[in-house]
């Protein structure tokens, strides 16, 4: 993962000089593993495509027809997306469970009939989007559309790799997820598209919580008291050891997890303020201090990283992050959002925002768009259900219930943000208070700052 962040430095670096020399164009403008991938350039629409238009029972383009903004006719209807979900591999795991479902490939055949044009998308792993994007770029034939995550959001803005869409989109277009327009902006421009969120939530094993005689957490998040208190009661309970060996654990994820409880908690690890054009260390905030010290009490109920599936799998875990729906396990197992923590209230949800953008010298931006209201109203119309079918009904309501609010935050564009992550990481297992942990890392965050701003 550092050479994956090192990588993105480089690869920004070349597209500033990218846009200086051979690029020309105007100025400005997902997490873990990924499906395989194919190079080059490819057609769509042809016989891999999964969706047809009504193969879903939606009545062909109907569902399209209060779309706001979304255009009887386009001049140009062609546009090219570089993306990370391989055709091949979408039909074989739609093959192997109908529910999972991509609204990005999906939309594809919508697009095209309405439009009567070609929609190419160019295959490239989740870590070579940006870097296929660069290339196509440099030759003159830039793409229309790809995926920018938390990693790069701001580091494509600020080297021009992306265009604002300020004169191309509407409030309209940030109004299908519970998402703020400004976490896609810079200085009051706007420069992506919004897909719908990734849910991340806690799998727990039901049958632990039986066993140990403790209530379920959905049921504690029912009442809203799934909080700090009923998390730190049931790590401690479900944590076990036997001749001063640990034979149970009571969480386990990747070392990123830290965020999502700061998330929780109404901190995080950056502050980023995309309307004045600045970012800090958000390490000494009050909410963000609370979260690591509230960590540190936990440590020893905590694992980070590859272990915990073999902890999971086997039921010696109680709750684990990153587990997929649908689960085939010896044991019944639910799931529940992140606990509130003490200096937030309510009921939350944290999610992974997801976006697309437009790169600098695309073809065509308004087809672009387009296209992206087309994956919007389609994942309104299909995909939403999909999602319900896959971790079913019952959770989908509870999750998305209208008391839940979603909570987010994109600070994760350090130039090397898993070496980050980790340190602060065993520093929490380490037992180093959160003020010392501010001080020791704070340096070196605003060095990272300095550096994506041109400081």
């Amino acid at each position: 993962m550092k050479k994956r962040m090192q990588k993105l430095t480089s690869l920004i670096m070349a597209a500033s000089l990218c846009l200086l020399t051979a690029c020309g164009g105007q100025p400005g403008q997902n997490q873990g593993n990924t499906p395989g991938s194919n190079q080059g350039s490819t057609p769509a629409s042809d016989e891999n495509n999964t969706a047809q238009p009504g193969n879903d029972g939606q009545g062909g383009l109907d569902f399209l027809n209060d779309a706001e903004g979304l255009p009887e006719t386009l001049d140009n209807p062609n546009i090219t997306i570089v993306y990370w979900y391989n055709q091949d591999q979408y039909k074989y795991d739609t093959s192997k469970n109908e529910n999972v479902y991509d609204p990005v490939l999906e939309a594809i055949p919508y697009f095209e009939e309405k439009y009567g044009g070609k929609v190419t998308v160019v295959y490239a792993a989740w870590n070579d989007m940006l870097e296929t994007v660069l290339a196509l770029q440099k030759a003159g034939d830039a793409p229309d559309l790809f995926e920018v995550y938390d990693e790069s959001m701001y580091s494509v803005i600020l080297s021009g790799v992306v265009s604002p869409l300020d004169e191309l989109t509407t409030d309209a277009d940030y109004s299908y997820y519970s998402v703020d327009k400004s976490l896609f902006s810079w200085k009051d421009s706007v420069y992506a598209i919004p897909l719908k969120p990734y849910a991340f939530y806690i799998m727990f094993n039901r049958d632990l919580f039986d066993l140990e005689g403790l209530k379920a957490p959905d049921e504690l998040f029912a009442e809203g008291n799934w909080n700090w208190d009923t998390f730190r009661d049931s790590c401690k309970s479900l944590t076990k050891t036997v001749d001063g060996e640990t034979s149970q654990l009571g969480y386990g994820s990747y070392g990123d997890t830290i965020l999502s409880f700061m998330y929780a908690n109404g901190g995080s690890l950056l502050n980023v303020d995309t309307a004045n054009g600045t970012i800090t260390s958000n390490l000494n905030s009050v909410e963000t201090q609370n979260t690591l010290n509230y960590l540190m009490d936990l440590k020893d109920s905590f694992v980070y990283g590859e272990d915990m599936w073999g902890w999971f799998d086997n039921g010696t875990m109680a709750m684990i992050r990153g587990k997929e729906y649908p689960v085939d396990l010896p044991f019944e197992v639910g799931m529940v959002p992140f606990p509130t923590g003490d200096d937030y209230e309510g009921k939350n949800l944290v999610v992974y925002p997801q976006a697309m953008a437009v790169p600098a010298g695309a073809k065509n931006p308004e087809g672009a768009v387009a296209f992206m209201r087309v994956v919007n109203e389609l994942q309104k119309e299909v995909g939403d259900q999909k999602e319900a079918n896959r971790i079913g009904q019952e959770n989908y309501d509870m999750i998305y219930a209208d008391d839940v609010k979603l909570v987010y935050a994109y600070d994760k564009c350090l130039n090397d943000i898993n070496t980050t992550i980790a340190t602060i990481v065993n520093y929490i297992n380490d037992g180093v208070p959160a003020a010392t942990i501010d001080a020791n890392m704070e340096p070196e965050i605003q060095s990272q700052i300095n550096l994506m701003l041109g400081n």
